[in-house]
């Protein structure tokens, strides 16, 4: 029974030893030490979960919106766009004084961008994070993150003008210039500085001269020979003008 006794003791304190090594200051500081270590190691569980205590421990502390941010940027190592960006929008919401709102919404507008890499027919994702890059660029444009904001304008740009592009090719092929057309006006309109732009102006062409409206083919034709550096598009504009051309006689 002693022998036994003594076995319990040793166990328990075997535990409690390495229950010790393990714990951590009960202090706002050493909870946030050892969370940014753990993000630093790529441990966002482990990191979000010690932010999340500090948070909820230390209410009202004065680094709870850097605990906040970091909480946001935890989730988004660990590829949980969505949650990270509600946490990003915390920090937005009740940290307006904070240093970090900046980086917050610039941080909002990449999840929305990597949640709409998940989604290829819902555009919805890729508009807001449009909309969240917008609001950074014009609230912040001194910051050192607007060269990478501007490129992922460009980059969701880029992909939305493709979208509205395969729309209007898949109503052209259905026989329904209408609605190809309204396509078409949604790409020249808004993504004039975009490569899809060009293939806009070539397929509205292409839909004027099938509904006999020749002179307004001619002159769109003459819009993307003077717009076009290639060489190759170029040639293929000056076709369908001859082409427009021969319609109207």
């Amino acid at each position: 029974m002693k022998r036994v006794c003594a076995w319990l003791l040793l166990v328990l304190s075997v535990v409690s030893c390495a229950g010790k090594v393990s714990k951590i200051s009960a202090t706002p500081d050493a909870v946030l030490k050892r969370a940014d270590e753990d993000f630093n190691k790529g441990k966002s569980v482990q990191a979000a979960t010690l932010y999340q205590k500090f948070l909820d421990t230390y209410v009202g502390n004065e680094r709870a919106d850097y605990a906040q941010y970091k909480l946001a940027e935890s989730h988004l190592q660990g590829h949980d766009y969505d949650l990270a960006a509600v946490e990003y929008q915390v920090v937005i919401t009740n940290y307006g004084y904070s240093e970090w709102v900046d980086d917050a919404i610039f941080q909002t507008g990449v999840c929305y961008w990597k949640e709409a890499a998940r989604s290829e027919r819902d555009q919805q994702k890729s508009l807001d994070a449009l909309s969240r890059f917008q609001q950074f660029l014009t609230t912040y444009p001194d910051n050192p993150r607007v060269p990478a904001a501007k490129e992922y304008v460009r980059q969701i740009n880029e992909r939305l003008a493709l979208k509205s592009l395969e729309s209007a090719r898949w109503y052209y092929r259905r026989r329904e210039p209408k609605a190809a057309m309204v396509y078409c006006d949604k790409v020249i309109d808004n993504y004039p500085d975009n490569q899809y732009w060009e293939q806009a102006m070539y397929l509205k062409g292409l839909i004027l001269i099938d509904r006999a409206q020749n002179e307004q083919a001619i002159e769109q034709f003459t819009k993307l020979i003077a717009a076009t550096k290639d060489d190759v598009m170029k040639h293929d504009a000056e076709d369908q003008i001859k082409r427009a051309r021969h319609e109207a006689q």
